[in-house]
């Protein structure tokens, strides 16, 4: 299949590092942040991202981290953004083969949100030369932000009430396309005890490292003075509040908790929301060093005994 691969070689004596990005995004996530979109491709990036990068400041990410130390770094835009997990796990085998022709020391899995699951699946079936899986703020327990789409409906029209008529077709157009994102048929696929995750048998695979981390912000956006999702906080019953939304235990879109790979090594969390995470110079910070020790031990096991 044709794909939209784009990739850097570095050392051969380090692992490659094969980035997957998540529903509704593409490439740019890793490589080219201010052309990237978000929630389902109706945003542009800065939407979430404005506080942290104001004008036209461009976001660093992972990719131009490795990048720059070195390791062969690849990525590629899913054909399905939004398709089922299962049509993507055929494109990943393509882009771990074309990584596997640029070391000599395995490959690093790296997903953000959908795209951990993704590596996930793939590892319950092909475990090949893989020596690490790392996940960003992906949802390993699932999600249920799109279970409550249909009590976050109805607050649409009141929103819309309260909303100045010079701001209508900013606020209330954006708000107006995260609901359907959030009803959308891919989405489901995330929540808690989903056919997806009722299927997905895996678990620590020998040889693997495992590492996740999360967010605890969830503020997505702010617009004047309301903010999504907290302005729901007070028209939504207690009992369906998600983590996901509330403040220190989830980034907006997935809970702290459901960011841990259940059997991972290590996990942090960072006050950040589900996008920020990726940028956050902490947050990138520790991945790299987490990347570095898996490169020191694959280059230990490679050593022969005397």
């Amino acid at each position: 299949m044709k794909l939209s691969v784009i990739s850097h070689r570095g050392s051969e004596d380090k692992p490659a590092v094969v980035f997957i990005h998540g529903l509704g995004m593409n490439k740019d996530i890793w490589i080219n942040p201010l052309n990237s979109r978000i929630l389902g491709g109706q945003f542009p990036l800065k939407v979430l991202l404005g506080k942290m990068f104001p004008g036209e400041q461009v976001p660093q990410t992972l990719y131009d981290d490795l990048r720059r130390k070195d390791y062969s770094v690849i990525t590629w835009s899913q054909k399905r953004p939004a398709g089922p997990i299962d049509a993507v796990i055929p494109e990943l085998d393509e882009v771990v083969m074309k990584a596997e022709e640029m070391t000599n020391a395995g490959i690093i899995l790296i997903g953000h949100s959908r795209g951990g699951l993704i590596g996930r699946k793939y590892l319950s079936e092909k475990k090949g030369l893989i020596k690490g899986l790392i996940t960003i703020s992906t949802p390993h327990k699932g999600s249920s932000i799109a279970g409550i789409a249909k009590y976050l409906s109805p607050l649409v029209s009141m929103l819309d009430a309260l909303i100045p008529d010079g701001d209508k077709g900013t606020l209330s157009f954006s708000i107006k396309r995260i609901f359907e994102f959030l009803r959308s048929r891919s989405l489901k696929e995330l929540l808690p005890g989903s056919n997806f995750f009722r299927s997905l048998k895996d678990g620590p695979a020998e040889g693997i490292n495992y590492a996740s981390i999360g967010g605890t912000n969830p503020t997505l956006f702010t617009f004047r003075n309301m903010s999504f999702p907290d302005a729901f906080e007070k028209v939504i019953p207690g009992n369906l509040y998600p983590e996901e939304m509330k403040k220190g235990k989830g980034d907006g879109l997935v809970s702290a908790e459901s960011s841990a790979i259940p059997w991972g090594e290590e996990h942090y969390n960072f006050n950040r929301n589900h996008v920020e995470i990726l940028f956050d110079e902490s947050a990138r910070g520790m991945l790299v060093r987490i990347i570095d020790r898996i490169c020191f031990f694959s280059r230990i096991r490679q050593i022969p005994s005397v």
